[in-house]
């Protein structure tokens, strides 16, 4: 904005100015840069909103005032000049040991704005044009970078800049000082764009029209009729396009701690589709309990977020808000911070700074707040703050690793949504918040939310296994009358477990589908029994059809057990949306009759994790569009299912990196890898351009998996049977104790058994070796 100021102000002062040129630099605006500057290029026609008087007799002059600015006539430049970062860079050995200090010059290229675009008109600064934003993504992956090859090094800062701050394109210098002794550095330069590493980017960043709706169509001597009616026909249309409706990105907190807690969540979820005009919500974030702030002495908030799509302006937008939280019986007479059934806040909207005695955008106090930025940092942790000059993830990282705030922040999910035999929630104020953690009792309704994350997971949830089938791989026909169904679980729940896990169709490799009436006949008697029986454990159905899942949650059941992740029933993720149950998500390919053909992941260079890691993050994304809450998602990498022997125990080595924000290309693929050409890429990847296991693979996730939960399901598998000699999978427990302390050692937060009871004791001391380390 100062550029365009200061270009404004030179072609004012004389009439024959007909363009400009302006280079600003702030000297030291980054405290490890020489400077941070702005190149731009504008013409009398743009900011006056003519050429003057004899514009036709200065054609030739303009042209070439054009023609001497270059690419620059065209874009705006934002420079970054000798950022000095430290890494490991190289191939020498010293190079490998020690960090040596890297040179680098960013050059941010972006589409010239309109005069109507926000960055001019409000002064603000958008995402991909703020270099505090890139700096700051460039340099956390400069300093835990690894990389052998200058080259590697500059393509994935070219990356980032791209990838995370929607940059349309960018110019990277690195310069390495200690290089050579006769010379001042060895430095290579690349440029690269959004189409580059597969990326498509909105109108926001590199697909603006240089020309305004608003422009006259002025005819050039050169011009030929047809060109002028082509040119006043793309006005035309782009003007029909700037009519359209602008949908502008609000991210809003929620937060309860008065009566059923979650269902308070999902009433407003409810309502912001619903009472929200000119709105939809897009996404939620994953759910948390938290300590009271400000005033203590009050029950336990649960805290998340979502990112709202909206046509309403800022004031519009809080009054909506404050009638859903009205709604929803909100007492504003109740002291300031005090507890509250609903609370509905915008923390931002765009990139928009404002203030008045209503609203303050961001949010005044979000800085100092876990509970407000945890959740966020769910949905987009790039966002910048532009009254603290931080993204939301740094200013989360600073609160955790160097704020004396105690973190008092838990991340939890539902297991089960009410007490079945109440058969009603909580009113507002009959019930509690527990205190943070979450427990089996923490609200009054019988809602169980439990923290699953590795973290603050203490102990490992148990999902008893009840099949209801004659052709089940290992207790097939065991239970399949009614009588023998409720007898085993009430034995599976004494014995430990935390959840029963009721399937009425055999996964099995090669399983016949039974159909959706038969498997409700099986399945359903032996929910509506479990409860009519006061049992209020948990309780899971195993199926893929919408159909069963419906009758079953009607009956009593709690949470669906999904083998193929929603992909073989397409009114499966719809109705675990509008149920709002607990969802497994499971990685599978096919069904089970045809699965145990399909585990050849060539695709992926052969590496099973990375496959599944891929293909597990497009039903995720999948089920989050179609409205699931992320808090209700737990993933499940599908043991046994689409996967041979082998695959099997490398999905058990590697489970923490099915949850990772980036993997490395494991030794040994790396080395086959650079033995081939003609390498075959993932879906969507790209090359680590040659550093192999020292750069992370670029997967193009279709949403990030980190901080999912984890149920890993490998009881009395045949794999388990291969590696033992036990053909019998009953004959499997202890091979499978051995799966089960592999999973926890992973992070796994809850195992799928068979043999409850001797699973319990493996699994309590894995937890203390694995899950209690810093008790």
């Amino acid at each position: 904005a100062f550029s365009e100021g200061v270009a404004n102000a030179c072609l004012g002062v004389s009439p024959r100015a007909l363009a400009v040129r302006v280079v600003a630099r702030k000297p030291r605006a980054l405290l490890h840069a020489e400077y941070v500057g702005v190149e731009i290029f504008r013409t009398r026609e743009e900011l006056l909103g003519s050429w003057g008087d004899d514009a036709i007799q200065q054609d030739g002059e303009r042209l070439l005032a054009e023609s001497l600015a270059g690419s620059l006539a065209h874009e705006d430049r934002i420079i970054v000049k000798t950022l000095s970062l430290s890494t490991i860079l190289g191939v020498n050995l010293w190079e490998r040991h020690y960090k040596q200090v890297v040179n680098f010059d960013l050059t941010l290229h972006n589409a010239r704005p309109t005069a109507a675009d926000p960055a001019v008109v409000s002064d603000a600064v958008a995402r991909y044009r703020n270099y505090r934003t890139v700096v700051e993504q460039v340099t956390e992956l400069v300093e835990k970078s690894t990389y052998r090859t200058v080259e590697a090094l500059a393509t994935a800062i070219a990356r980032t800049a791209i990838k995370q701050c929607k940059v349309p394109k960018i110019t990277v210098r690195v310069m390495k000082p200690s290089a050579l002794v006769y010379a001042a550095c060895s430095a290579v330069e690349i440029t690269r764009r959004a189409a580059d590493f597969g990326v498509s980017l909105d109108s926001q960043a590199g697909s603006r029209v240089a020309s305004s709706s608003a422009s006259p169509v002025s005819k050039s001597p050169n011009m030929s009729k047809l060109d002028v009616d082509s040119l006043a026909s793309a006005v035309a249309d782009l003007a029909e396009e700037q009519l359209s409706p602008v949908l502008h990105s609000a991210y809003i907190a929620l937060g309860t701690n008065i009566g059923d807690r979650l269902a308070n969540l999902h009433r407003a979820l409810d309502l912001l589709r619903t009472d929200l005009p000119k709105s939809h919500l897009v996404e939620t974030s994953f759910l948390y309990e938290t300590a009271p702030m400000y005033v203590t002495d009050q029950p336990a908030f649960l805290n998340g977020a979502c990112l709202v799509k909206t046509e309403l302006e800022p004031m519009q937008l809080l009054d909506a808000l404050q009638a859903i939280e009205a709604k929803m019986g909100r007492d504003y007479s109740m002291y300031r911070n005090g507890p509250r059934v609903i609370d509905l806040d915008i923390l931002f909207y765009d990139e928009l700074v404002m203030k008045n005695e209503r609203l303050i955008i961001p949010h005044l106090l979000l800085h100092e707040r876990r509970f407000q930025l945890a959740p966020l940092c769910d949905i987009d942790r790039d966002l910048m703050h532009h009254r603290k000059g931080k993204t939301t993830g740094a200013l989360f990282r600073h609160l955790t690793t160097h704020s004396n705030v105690p973190n008092d922040i838990v991340q939890v999910t539902p297991l089960k949504l009410r007490n079945h035999s109440a058969r009603a929630s909580a009113e507002p104020g009959s019930g509690s918040g527990s205190s943070v953690g979450g427990t089996s009792d923490s609200d009054a309704s019988g809602c169980v939310l439990r923290p699953l994350q590795p973290s603050h997971q203490k102990e490992t949830i148990f999902m008893g296994i009840l099949n209801c089938t004659p052709d089940s791989f290992s207790d097939g026909g065991d239970h399949d009358s009614l009588d023998a169904a409720i007898e085993h679980a009430q034995l599976l729940i004494s014995a430990g477990a935390d959840i029963i896990d009721i399937g009425g169709q055999s996964t099995r490799p090669g399983a016949a589908q039974v159909g959706v009436e038969e498997e409700i006949r099986r399945v359903v008697p032996v929910v509506k029994r479990i409860r009519e029986a006061g049992i209020e454990t948990p309780i899971s159905v195993d199926t893929f059809y919408a159909g069963v899942a419906a009758a079953a949650l009607d009956a009593g059941a709690d949470i669906i057990n999904d083998v193929t992740g929603g992909y073989f029933d397409a009114d499966m993720l719809p109705l675990v949306a509008q149920r709002k149950c607990p969802y497994i998500l499971m990685h599978m390919r096919g069904d089970p009759a045809t699965m145990s053909t399909m585990n050849d992941y060539g695709e992926y260079d052969g590496d099973v994790v990375r496959g599944t890691r891929f293909e597990l993050a497009q039903r995720v994304r999948a089920a989050l569009d179609h409205g699931v809450p992320r808090w209700n998602i737990i993933l499940d990498p599908g043991i046994g299912f689409a996967k041979e022997g082998a695959q099997n125990f490398e999905v058990l080595r590697r489970l923490p990196e099915l949850t990772a924000k980036h993997i490395r290309a494991p030794a040994a693929a790396a080395d086959s890898a650079a033995s081939k050409t003609g390498k075959t890429l993932a879906p969507g990847s790209k090359e680590t351009d040659g550093d192999g296991e020292e750069g992370f693979i670029d997967e193009d996730l279709a949403t990030e998996l980190v901080n999912y939960p984890v149920l890993v399901g490998s009881s009395r598998k045949r794999f388990i049977g291969a590696a033992t000699g036990k053909k019998d999978a009953k004959d499997r427990v202890w091979g499978t104790a051995a799966t089960v302390t592999a999973a926890i050692q992973g992070g796994a937060a809850i195992v799928r058994v068979h043999d409850v009871a001797e699973m319990v004791d493996v699994a309590r001391v894995s937890d203390h070796i694995y899950r209690r380390q810093h008790d």
